[in-house]
């Protein structure tokens, strides 16, 4: 099938990225595009014609003038029609108008300009007001305002068009297949090698967790370490592996390649234990990634110089930035620029859900140079830190994992969940183990 879109003749960049993420990468249809002096997107099947209310880009005639803050939606609307995959649909642009005739389907949402404000970020970039790390914060997102956080959007719009297309007799098979990716983030690469880690750790379990039984424990531990008789409480790498390769599938490395000395650096990536690590990871069959690092996120130059860091037998293709920093569209144009394949830094910090409003593989675009990168975002769903920390009661931190999963598999996307390796065999995760094997089960 190929359909034939018209398209309003201004902000074309944004229009055509939109467009084609809708039809080429989420839909899996052909089509073509052709500029017309019209108010609407008009898509024609044969004879039949579905038109969508352009109730964004007409307003901002000029190139980027939309990017301003008081362009963000004040409000949602919460419709409900016989073409939506769920009970009803948030609305972010346009109306509840939903028209039916002959040949003809009115829409009143404009499903491209909401899902390209999702998917691109912009928000980011027009709100001003950070946290310490340089970050929007969680509830200053337009997600998170509105209570639509857990709803991949993006996909209910898509679901949206398939089922008007399907509605005048013409099927569109959706091609996706649900896919989990694990992924750990290697914050911490050993707890007990170095001395004033075991003094830390040695008083932490007097004066915080107020148990010399601990304390002496913690001095066992590090002595049996030492000596090679047992494994540093943060070495869980053979057992992640051991887990994905249980079920068939492959867990993502994500180290921090910095040196000792360096302002954020908490282990050497030229470390043999480090390097000896890596390589097997690699030989299992499983992957190595980048974690940038904490300066990294806007730093080009460092960015590569990091890249560099790695052994030269590891190709890096995918990573993520640590402490999930993200400065829209720098850290996007960094990734693409140094040949990185995929990110996967879009996620909530405080909390769970589809912060970009999507559960699919996506190429980004830079909405200052208004071009679509080969970079793919790979949202990040769940980080077990945040989650824990939004659901502290065991019982609802894994029933919202389900709840996310299963919303995923619905949509056949893919399912991202960050747990750390350091997060196994310490007093605060006492007890999620058993958890983490049935979420990768």
């Amino acid at each position: 099938m190929k359909v034939k879109i018209q398209i309003p003749n201004n902000n074309i960049p944004e229009r055509r990225y939109i467009i084609d993420v809708f039809f080429k990468e989420f839909l899996g249809i052909e089509y073509e595009t052709e500029e017309a002096n019209i108010d609407s997107y008009k898509i024609y099947f044969h004879n039949k014609t579905i038109e969508i209310k352009d109730a964004f880009f007409n307003q901002f005639q000029e190139p980027l003038s939309y990017l301003k803050k008081e362009n963000i939606p004040e409000r949602i609307l919460i419709l409900e029609n016989q073409f939506t995959a769920e009970a009803n649909i948030p609305v972010l642009y346009g109306d509840e108008k939903i028209e039916i005739a002959e040949n003809i389907i009115t829409c009143g949402i404009d499903i491209f300009a909401s899902s390209f404000f999702m998917l691109t970020r912009w928000e980011e970039y027009v709100i001003s007001e950070k946290d310490k790390h340089g970050r929007v914060p969680d509830h200053l997102q337009f997600s998170v305002i509105h209570n639509i956080q857990y709803r991949p959007i993006v996909n209910e719009y898509v679901e949206m068009l398939r089922s008007m297309v399907s509605f005048f007799g013409f099927e569109i098979e959706n091609k996706h297949a649900y896919k989990p990716v694990i992924t750990h983030d290697i914050d911490f690469f050993a707890r007990y090698d170095k001395l004033q880690k075991v003094i830390k750790a040695f008083f932490g379990d007097i004066f915080k967790r107020q148990s010399i039984k601990k304390a002496f424990s913690t001095i066992k531990i590090y002595k049996l370490v030492r000596k090679g008789k047992e494994k540093d409480p943060y070495d869980t790498f053979d057992y992640l592996m051991d887990i994905s390769e249980s079920v068939g599938q492959k867990s993502c490395f994500y180290f921090i390649p910095t040196i000792l000395g360096e302002p954020d650096a908490k282990y050497n990536i030229s470390d043999k234990a480090v390097v000896r690590t890596m390589k097997k990871i690699k030989g299992r069959g499983h992957i190595v990634g980048i974690h940038g690092a904490y300066r990294s996120y806007k730093d080009a130059k460092l960015f590569k110089e990091e890249l560099k860091r790695f052994p030269k037998e590891i190709k890096i293709e995918e990573g993520r930035q640590h402490f999930l920093r993200f400065e829209n569209p720098v850290t996007w144009q960094i990734y693409e620029d140094a040949g990185i394949k995929t990110d996967s830094s879009i996620g909530f910090m405080s909390d769970a859900g589809f912060r970009s409003g999507t559960c699919y593989e996506y190429p980004v675009f830079n909405i200052l140079t208004r071009e679509k990168l080969k970079l793919i975002e790979r949202h990040l769903i769940i980080m077990e830190q945040a989650l824990a920390k939004k659901y502290p009661d065991k019982n609802d931190f894994n029933k919202k994992i389900i709840e996310l999963k299963d919303t995923v598999e619905k949509y056949k996307g893919t399912f991202v969940i960050l747990w750390h390796n350091n997060n196994f065999n310490v007093d605060e995760w006492e007890g999620y183990r058993d958890i983490y094997e049935k979420v990768v089960e």
